[in-house]
């Protein structure tokens, strides 16, 4: 009994690596697999993506009408339009069946009006829970959802809850900031949020949580787990796992002079060279990914970059040399950069 093989862009490819096809007979067989996309399948993606976004903006307009007409709605009304909203999500989901884009969209409102819930249930009754309470408890519902659901948004959003989940403990419980860490929360949840990650240790415990996601992620790819082998999942959470040891480590460069130096150690720049190093492998040998190679790059450069400007800036001179080092930089990730892209091209 032989086993079916679905045509996808991975298997077309290690059948192409195998057979050692020319550039023309890969492209021939990628026509004949139905991967090229046409007109229909342009359509239909734009028809995807359009439905997503419908669905997120019917999100952002709940939380909206909650956030203004707050004040004015009762206790049993607020519970009774989210867990409508919820109830009704998770219908849809069911009836447009989760293998279909409106039924995978159906049940990420449906998580995401999950948290909308629970931020209601602690404002109407004053539980005096703290915020990481709230997003592990948030994380914990809409598992069973992102298990039985299989798709990248809810595994993101999850993804996304665990981070906050870690910033919030260690930054309320653990070690809470001062000085001009504390001061930063007067510039918005953003720009705190990116002052909490230059704590060595937090930064350390983040980029921990984002790798093993990232290598779950990859070992279900490679193990032929058909909704894993996507690519804007382990993108993000590269990109996620390098931001959190790299802007540590720019920060130990920079200030290497500075009197207070709270909680910075050799740990971040440690981790970013080892990811670095494993990054520029796997994604170019192993599997192929210019996006995450580019980030990698562009994190040696801003190393390099601050590296010159701590020790060798002074003078208009010096203004000069770094702009070349810059440009020279830039233009040397490119060239290698195309010529990979070169080379998986010829191999395929």
């Amino acid at each position: 009994m032989h086993k079916e093989i679905i045509a996808d862009y991975a298997n077309v490819q290690e059948l192409a690596q195998q057979l050692k096809l020319s550039e023309a007979a890969y492209r021939r067989a990628m026509t004949l697999a139905g991967l090229v996309p046409d007109q229909t399948s342009w359509l239909r993606h734009i028809d995807r993506f359009l439905i997503a976004l419908g669905a997120l903006l019917i999100v952002a307009g709940i939380l909206a009408f909650f956030a203004w007409n707050w004040a004015d709605l009762s206790h049993l009304t607020k519970f009774a339009l989210v867990e409508g909203g919820i109830v009704g999500a998770a219908v849809l989901a069911w009836r447009f069946g989760l293998d279909t884009i409106a039924g995978r969209v159906s049940l990420l409102a449906a998580a995401i009006l999950t948290g909308t819930l629970l931020a209601v249930f602690g404002q109407a009754y004053q539980t005096g829970a703290d915020p990481y309470g709230l997003f592990l408890t948030w994380a914990l519902l809409i598992l069973p959802w992102a298990i039985i659901g299989r798709q990248t948004g809810i595994w993101m959003l999850l993804q996304i809850l665990l981070n906050l989940t870690l910033i919030m403990y260690y930054t309320q419980v653990l070690h809470p900031p001062d000085g001009w860490w504390q001061l930063s929360q007067l510039l918005g949840p953003l720009v705190w949020l990116g002052t909490t990650v230059m704590d060595s240790t937090l930064a350390s415990y983040l980029f921990v949580l984002n790798v093993i996601a990232l290598l779950i992620w990859e070992v279900g790819s490679y193990r032929g787990v058909s909704w894993m082998r996507g690519i804007l999942f382990p993108r993000v959470i590269a990109f996620i796992a390098f931001s959190t040891v790299l802007l540590p480590t720019l920060v130990i460069i920079v200030a290497a002079g500075f009197e207070e130096q709270t909680r910075l150690s050799v740990v971040s720049p440690t981790l970013l060279l080892i990811a670095t190093g494993a990054a520029l492998y796997y994604y170019q040998y192993r599997r192929h990914d210019l996006f995450i190679l580019t980030c990698s790059l562009l994190g040696v450069i801003m190393v390099i970059t601050a590296f010159f400007i701590r020790h060798m800036m002074s003078g208009s001179g010096s203004l000069l040399f770094l702009a070349l080092l810059l440009i020279a930089q830039v233009a040397s990730a490119a060239w290698w950069l195309r010529q990979i892209a070169l080379r998986w091209e010829t191999r395929s």
